[in-house]
């Protein structure tokens, strides 16, 4: 039997551990790290700055000196905030030329005008460097900070700044891309110049700041996407750190050095620290460096007391996984007002970790497991928060049921899952999924479809009875579940589409069409038409109902949690076709559903 129940306890210490708390555990979480690699050979992985200019330009005045500082000063913040979190004898290894930042200049191929912020720019750019510094620099196994002279003077003494800032995709413990912009304005010398205006124009917007804060952005920017590039994800401070400042990887580009200004400056958390501890550049090792990480999350326990939301669970992974950072994420936002807490993972896979600050409404429960080579693996929860902020633990209970449900039933375990039903529904008798759970002690996969016709009842379900014909766009038409059992398949047993669960129906991944010989004999026809839950965010389908031919209902092109309710008048109609078409220029991931379809007299 699959063991996955919820449990929460309470943590003496609200919003996170206190400052003693956080250095042993950060001292512990090192020591595993350092264990892990004694034996490995010691590298001289380093940092490395790169200086991009377009080919109708130079590169901003006085760029090696102000680079310099600010590297370093970056540096110094990120190895000040290592050792004040509790890490020993961890600094930020940066390629030096002697006394300086080494910078690895590259002339652009194209003019100023060939380069721009979005995505698609920085990818260009890359492409050039990795062309120019062939055998000296390698994209696809270093770390990378590029800094872009996409900056220009105009008329009127304001700046254009059009230059890629953000860390690039994929970041991980193989490599790492981030982008920042210069500009001869940019320089730790005028962190404190709050008195003088600064004008500039970037994404097209006009803004204006004192030089000390546009110098607080921007160099702040460049220790945020360093964090990026380095494989650090957003996340914010806990209400017990703000007297700390802005956590770095929040909003900490915009106070970053503001102490300097008699502000509350920027703050690294023990979550990017830990994140930071098992990197390459910080271990110096390669050791499974290169190495696929998998993992196997099992045993999941999910409670709860007010605020305080406790998750505990096992994990196995072929790459020592040491820590496990909770994040409790409120919808939107971008991860910016994530929260986070950090939790040791046990020698044997165990591990324990207390949230206890959430927003109202939808959140994520991510854990995000660190392994000893630097790898990183997720796993996420959906979940909400009443208006005082506490988590409703009962859907994170259901949603490991759910899982643990289709996962016998799909293996053909009948009696498995019905012993699990059995036992989740006295223990939650106020469980949403009771409808779920009296559908799996009901099962019976001997059952077979009835002919239409020799129904005398006044209702009946069309996933009950013998199609004319039917036929699907992927896989085989399948009734009253969304796979068969024992299929080797991962999209789930029970039909739910929009994510809500139907006894009844049909899996109809589009294009499909569903045929029915209604015989004159019925008078109305309802169904709820959707994609089945867990659907891609680009995948759409169109549903359509024909009597005898004729279009009696097409619904919009629905997607993800998007269903219609579907009622139409039957009467005196002979073939009854349900129909889907992909709602895109291709059937990927067109998981179309018909839920309880049904007829009446």
């Amino acid at each position: 039997m699959l063991k996955y129940v919820l449990a929460f306890c309470l943590i003496l210490t609200a919003g996170g551990v206190c400052q003693a708390d956080q250095s042993s555990v950060a001292k512990s979480l090192q020591a595993r790290v350092r264990a892990f690699h004694q034996d490995a050979p010691k590298e001289d992985l380093k940092l490395r700055v790169v200086y991009f200019y377009p080919a109708d330009r130079h590169p901003q005045a006085n760029y090696r000196a102000r680079v310099n500082r600010m590297v370093l000063d970056i540096k110094d913040f990120y190895d000040t905030e290592f050792a004040r979190i509790g890490l020993t004898n961890s600094p930020l290894p940066v390629e030096m030329d002697g006394d300086e930042v080494k910078i690895h200049m590259v002339q652009g191929a194209e003019n100023h005008d060939g380069y721009g912020y979005d995505g698609s720019y920085g990818r260009k750019i890359l492409r050039e460097i990795g062309h120019q510094l062939r055998g000296k620099v390698d994209p696809d196994r270093e770390f990378l900070l590029i800094l872009c002279a996409l900056c220009d003077k105009q008329e009127d003494g304001r700046y254009k700044i059009y230059s890629p800032y953000y860390g690039l995709g994929g970041a991980n413990q193989v490599r790492g891309i981030c982008f920042a912009a210069d500009c001869e304005m940019l320089d730790t010398l005028n962190l404190t110049k709050k008195d003088e205006v600064f004008r500039y124009n970037e994404h097209n917007r006009d803004q204006q700041r004192s030089l000390a804060d546009f110098n607080t952005v921007f160099i702040g920017g460049m220790a945020h996407e360093l964090g990026h590039g380095l494989s650090l994800p957003h996340n914010r401070e806990l209400p017990s750190e703000r007297s700390k400042g802005t956590a770095l990887m929040g909003s900490g580009n915009y106070t970053y050095r503001a102490e300097l200004v008699g502000k509350k400056g920027s703050f690294m958390t023990l979550a990017s620290a830990t994140r930071m501890m098992c990197h390459p550049l910080l271990t110096q090792s390669n050791k499974q460096r290169f190495e696929r990480t998998s993992l196997e999350v099992t045993d999941i326990e999910f409670s709860g007391n007010g605020k305080a939301m406790t998750v505990r669970g096992k994990v196995k992974s072929n790459v020592e996984p040491f820590a496990v950072i909770a994040y409790s994420d409120a919808e939107g936002g971008n991860n910016y007002d994530a929260y986070q807490w950090t939790s040791e993972v046990a020698p044997d896979g165990t591990f324990e970790v207390t949230l206890d600050v959430h927003k109202p409404g939808n959140n994520a429960l991510r854990l995000s497991f660190c392994h000893a080579n630097g790898a990183t693996n997720d796993v996420s929860y959906p979940f909400t928060a009443n208006k005082q902020g506490e988590p409703d633990v009962l859907p994170l209970k259901d949603g490991l049921a759910i899982a643990s449900l289709e996962k016998e039933m799909l293996a053909g375990n009948i009696s498995q899952a019905r012993q699990f039903a059995q036992e989740y529904l006295k223990a939650n008798p106020k469980s949403q999924l009771q409808p779920m759970l009296e559908y799996v002690l009901a099962f019976d996969a001997s059952a077979k479809p009835v002919e239409l016709s020799e129904i005398s009842e006044g209702d009946a379900f069309l996933s009950d009875v013998e199609a004319m014909s039917a036929k699907v766009g992927y896989g085989r038409p399948t009734r009253n579940s969304y796979l068969p059992l024992r299929s080797r398949q991962d999209g789930g047993f029970f039909l739910r589409p929009g994510g809500q669960f139907h006894a009844k129906g049909f899996y109809a991944h589009a294009p499909s069409e569903f045929t029915f010989d209604l015989n004159g004999e019925w008078k109305r026809f309802t169904a709820v038409a959707g994609m089945q839950a867990g659907t891609q965010r680009g995948a759409s389908a169109i549903f359509i109902v024909k009597g005898d031919g004729k279009e009696l209902y097409r619904s919009d092109k629905l997607r993800t949690t998007n269903v219609e309710n579907v009622d139409i008048d039957v009467s005196g109609i002979k073939k009854l076709e349900l129909i889907t078409e992909t709602g895109e220029n291709n059937i990927r991931g067109c998981w179309s559903v018909w839920g309880s379809p049904k007829l009446s007299r």
